[in-house]
């Protein structure tokens, strides 16, 4: 797990009031190194994504690929009952595998390229395997994202490529886990943002669609399943926001950074404390002692509900010791001596 590319906006776009996250993705080197910086000790519990996850999502990928994406040309037809034979492939990790930057930027050459010959009317591919495109934040520090997404398949509805993702999470029943379809849904998201600077850039009335196909993997071993084109409009929002929070936080840490590297402020920074960070960001506990003796330290219901309160506080309304600031302190004291008076739990004296 990553907060670099399109996970780095996935996570915004999942909790955007975090400044924390917003100095993590600013951050060069990895989670755990931003946390061993801030701490000032190894992190030392297990994080990210296990390996067996990896290597059934790498076998997947792989399998997908092989023979010029057979099974994934199988499987892309019967979306729009299309002849697989006939369907052509471009994979850009032949030419320039890799994480690098210079990979990267040698792919998404070619993928402009690509984008551009579609345009004029010339002959692309159907398939991209392995694009590159760039999603901007200028001015300032961390000016761009790289966008990579598994796939561009072009519409013969349209002429128009969408993004494509492959996730090797088991489609059972046509059904798939929503945790898993929340997360990929994101990240197609973020590619069709990217997908649209790309297109402007060429054409700025070409109107790319907030539409995605995922592909995941069948139960019955590592072969496509039919894949599900997504309408992504909600997903598309949520992380025009996320990119909005890191333009705030990137404001807000340059300031108080003078300079300096973004960890070097994280303990002037404002952390948004959720039950997700648990599973999902080193700083969690650290975050979580921030917290500590307020409502967010007993979960997001607790704070949802109660507003950001300190639980001294929230004890005082209950028991009547302490008067209310507001019509909704009000409103929570009396159903906090409701709760209290059904489980016998007398006001103080």
């Amino acid at each position: 797990m990553t907060v670099k590319g399109s996970a780095a906006l996935i996570r915004l776009a999942s909790n955007p009031k975090c400044e924390v996250l917003g100095a993590m993705v600013m951050q060069e080197g990895s989670e755990k190194k931003f946390y061993e910086r801030v701490i000032g000790a190894p992190y030392d519990r297990e994080f990210g994504e296990r390996q067996s996850s990896r290597r059934r999502g790498t076998q997947f990928e792989q399998s997908a690929y092989a023979g010029d994406a057979r099974l994934l040309r199988e499987a892309i037809a019967t979306t729009w009952n299309l002849d697989p034979d006939a369907l052509t492939v471009r994979n850009l990790m032949d030419s320039y595998p890799g994480g690098k930057d210079d990979a990267r930027i040698a792919r998404l050459k070619i993928t402009r390229t690509i984008l551009q010959d579609a345009k004029a009317g010339r002959a692309v591919p159907d398939l991209i395997i392995q694009p590159q495109l760039l999603l901007p934040t200028r001015p300032g520090p961390r000016p761009y994202f790289f966008i990579a997404p598994d796939l561009l398949v072009r519409s013969p509805v349209t002429g128009l490529y969408l993004p494509g993702d492959l996730k090797s999470f088991i489609v059972r029943e046509n059904e798939v886990a929503p945790s898993d379809l929340a997360r990929v849904r994101l990240q197609l998201g973020v590619q069709i943002l990217a997908l649209r600077h790309e297109y402007h850039a060429i054409d700025p009335s070409i109107a790319v669609e907030t539409k995605g196909m995922l592909v995941f993997s069948k139960p019955n071993g590592l072969r496509p399943h039919a894949p599900r084109l997504e309408d992504l409009g909600g997903a598309v929002e949520a992380v025009q926001i996320g990119i909005a929070a890191f333009l705030r936080h990137r404001a807000r840490i340059d300031g108080l950074r003078v300079g300096a590297e973004p960890y070097t402020v994280a303990a002037d920074l404002i952390p948004n404390f959720q039950d997700s960070c648990l599973a999902s960001c080193v700083m969690a506990q650290w975050c979580r002692q921030r917290v500590a003796g307020r409502t967010g330290d007993m979960g997001d219901a607790a704070r949802n509900i109660l507003g950001d309160l300190e639980l001294n506080h929230v004890i005082g309304l209950m028991q009547g010791s302490v008067q209310p600031a507001n019509e909704q302190e009000r409103i929570i004291a009396e159903q906090l001596r409701t709760i209290a008076s059904r489980n016998g739990q007398g006001r103080a004296a």
